[in-house]
């Protein structure tokens, strides 16, 4: 860390002695470290400490509201309580944007309603609900009743019996209004912040499925088209809507109803290789955003379910130097025609994977890296 004290007097000189001891046995436990582990920079003013006043956090609030490259993750293992920070919303650094509940986001505990306001309300974070769509009713179809059960139903049956899902197109699309509406009721229910979309239809995936949203054009449409009303850049609230996986498999003219399209760029070597995720977008909505206007709405993301320990895979910068790809894609902005941008953002998957790392005296030392890259101290 780089600690920078301004002593023009003696008397000033005792008020920082115990701050001035605190940074060296700071220094002194991570000898070992590298630059990497200093603390975000949220605004110009020196954040760093522990003790946090109501003007620290306005101040972080007109940061998250300002034009900048964002911080996100998905956040698992959620439970919002225990000895350490580690499963709690609280435990993210100050700077992260907003995040998306992979995993235990219904039925939640009084710890985790209070984890979740508290993260709202004073840091203005924003955890947005997020799982995988694919079949009518995926993660809020209500279980099943025992007189079903005890008739032999399938679960698809019963699905498909719920939400009114039917082999014709017109129940198709009334049960996929019904099923995009119950998702945006879910998400006033608990008080989150939006919906991650994720969208994989191209991919293989660990659990029985039949794509039914992604067969026929007109139903994912309709989707977008009912989700989008209430939620998103285009429903006139301050809800989110984003797409992650395959944002290219939705509708290019759809573009203006996501605030953000995320990108599993796992394992990413390189600036070329990042760019050739983007010319995929490019190529997709082309017609409906200008270059700079795509390259604002994409995040890169890395999986830290599998790399958390050394902050990604070993990433090539344009000079030759290797980082960790999590940092490379901090210095990286997409270029599109030969021309760089400045991107959404960027994040990683299980973030939370990499709250404590062995030897490492921050918590989240690879993001907070991250995000002091993208937006550095003003001086």
């Amino acid at each position: 860390m780089q600690y920078h004290f301004l002593l023009k007097d003696k008397n000033k000189m005792k008020r920082n002695i115990k701050a001035i001891c605190l940074a060296l046995l700071a220094l002194a436990g991570m000898s070992s470290c590298s630059d990497w582990t200093d603390t975000e920079i949220k605004d110009p003013t020196d954040l760093t400490t522990t003790n946090r006043d109501a003007a620290y956090y306005q101040r972080l609030k007109a940061y998250k509201a300002s034009d900048h490259a964002v911080a996100f993750g998905w956040f698992g293992n959620w439970t919002g309580n225990g000895a350490k920070l580690e499963n709690c919303l609280m435990g993210l650094p100050d700077s992260v944007d907003f995040v998306s509940i992979w995993g235990n986001f219904k039925n939640i505990s009084q710890d985790q309603k209070d984890d979740l306001r508290q993260v709202q309300q004073l840091k203005g974070t924003k955890a947005l609900i997020c799982f995988i769509v694919m079949d009518i009713g995926d993660q809020i179809t209500p279980e099943m009743p025992q007189s079903e059960v005890d008739k032999g139903t399938t679960w698809d049956e019963w699905r498909h019996q719920f939400w009114g899902w039917g082999s014709d197109e017109a129940s198709q699309l009334a049960a996929t209004e019904k099923y995009a509406n119950a998702i945006c009721d879910t998400i006033e229910k608990y008080g989150y912040d939006g919906f991650d979309l994720d969208a994989e239809p191209d991919y293989a995936q660990p659990f029985n499925t039949n794509k039914e949203l992604w067969r026929n054009d007109a139903v994912m449409d309709h989707f977008v088209e009912t989700i989008s009303k209430r939620i998103g850049p285009a429903s006139g609230t301050d809800k989110m809507l984003v797409v992650d996986g395959q944002p290219e498999r939705i509708p290019a003219k759809y573009a203006d109803r996501f605030n953000y399209f995320i990108l599993q760029a796992y394992a990413s070597s390189s600036d070329r290789s990042l760019d050739s995720r983007v010319a995929m977008q490019y190529d997709h909505y082309k017609d409906v955003l200008s270059a700079e206007q795509l390259a604002k709405k994409i995040i890169v993301c890395e999986n830290f379910e599998s790399y958390a320990s050394n902050g990604g895979v070993s990433y090539t910068l344009n000079d030759g130097t290797t980082v960790p790809s999590l940092l490379g894609m901090a210095y990286w902005n997409p270029t599109i025609d030969g021309i760089q941008y400045r991107k959404g953002g960027v994040g990683s998957y299980h973030m939370e994977y990499e709250y404590s790392l062995a030897g490492i005296v921050n918590t989240y030392p690879y993001l907070r890296k991250a995000i002091s890259i993208m937006n550095p101290v003003i001086k």
